[in-house]
């Protein structure tokens, strides 16, 4: 799954929000972890598991910024992952390092040598029992285990349940191929006189109207998810931007467009595919004994509005 999360990655999110936050995460999602970070003690080490571009170990960082406190905090994942230069440069107490292409079943870190283990919306990627194991090996005795992992009732997991079912539509697909027919029926486009001549042109006025008869079903389908999905967006720029462009460059866009959806319909599958009923949280957590985890809480987190954001999970490496 690496390959098209790192292609996310690489465009600067810091969370896997995308631009619903632009910057890191806030609210609940933030104030749930500061008494763990808080507790945290001289010369401690924390790594964040599905680390994305840092998120948690940032957030460990500003936590712990008023605090005379050195630590280190590893971030690893699957995909390629690099701090924001400006995070990067930042002078610190606190040592954030992100290594990339690095499983969670299969850590580079000593037997217990970890005092804090972490992940958000990260580890339920993973298979889970072996990454469970893992925690469970790396972890001093007392080290924390805490998660917050993707709720299947949650708004997180319904918009994009939303977006999903609205990319996967045949009109989805139907718009971006009536793209490439128009950018073949109109041909060089460089002056007025071409637009009043597509303007004229039967074919052209076909397939135009044809795009916006897709356009109108997307948008009285679900128009949330039609913007939040960016191809509204790339629509109105192919027609703005792009009308002189090049017949290729017009392709090109195109084929950009198709990846978008597709990398898209990748990750929000998994996505999907990683949440948490109850059922799969019951068997998750019955496997903690036979690995030395003890555990604390179990809540579900919501938002000002009472709606269901994720499962948070807090429990500790026992002596076994």
């Amino acid at each position: 799954m690496n390959n098209h999360w790192s292609e996310y990655w690489q465009q600067g999110h810091t969370t896997s929000f995308g631009d619903a936050l632009s910057g890191n995460y806030e609210g609940i999602l933030k104030s749930i972890w500061q008494p763990t970070f808080i507790a945290l003690q001289q010369g401690f080490m924390a790594i964040d598991i599905g680390t994305g571009n840092g998120s948690l170990p940032l957030l460990i960082r500003e936590s712990l910024r008023s605090e005379n406190l050195t630590g280190e905090v590893i971030g690893v994942d699957l995909a390629e992952v690099k701090l924001a230069e400006k995070d990067a440069l930042e002078q610190s107490n606190i040592h954030i390092t992100l290594l990339s292409n690095q499983a969670s079943e299969s850590l580079p870190f000593a037997t217990a040598s970890v005092d804090l283990y972490t992940s958000q919306f990260g580890f339920e990627y993973s298979d889970i029992n072996l990454s469970l194991k893992e925690a469970s090996r790396v972890l001093k005795n007392n080290g924390q285990f805490c998660l917050v992992f993707h709720h299947a009732n949650s708004m997180i997991l319904n918009r994009n349940k939303n977006i999903l079912r609205l990319i996967e539509l045949p009109q989805a697909q139907s718009l971006v191929a009536r793209l490439n027919d128009i950018a073949i029926a109109m041909g060089k486009v460089s002056s007025p006189d071409d637009i009043a001549r597509i303007k004229q042109d039967p074919n052209c006025e076909k397939i135009r109207a044809e795009i916006n008869r897709l356009i109108k079903y997307l948008v009285l389908f679900d128009e949330k998810a039609a913007q939040d999905c960016q191809l509204m967006a790339f629509v109105a720029q192919f027609f703005k931007e792009g009308l002189f462009w090049t017949v290729a460059k017009k392709q090109q866009f195109i084929e950009f467009i198709k990846l978008q959806m597709d990398t898209l319909k990748l990750r929000l599958t998994e996505l999907v595919q990683a949440s948490f009923d109850e059922a799969k949280l019951g068997q998750f957590v019955s496997h903690f004994n036979q690995h030395s985890i003890s555990l604390n809480e179990i809540k579900v987190l919501k938002n000002e509005q009472n709606d269901i954001l994720a499962w948070y999970l807090s429990a500790q490496k026992i002596v076994g």
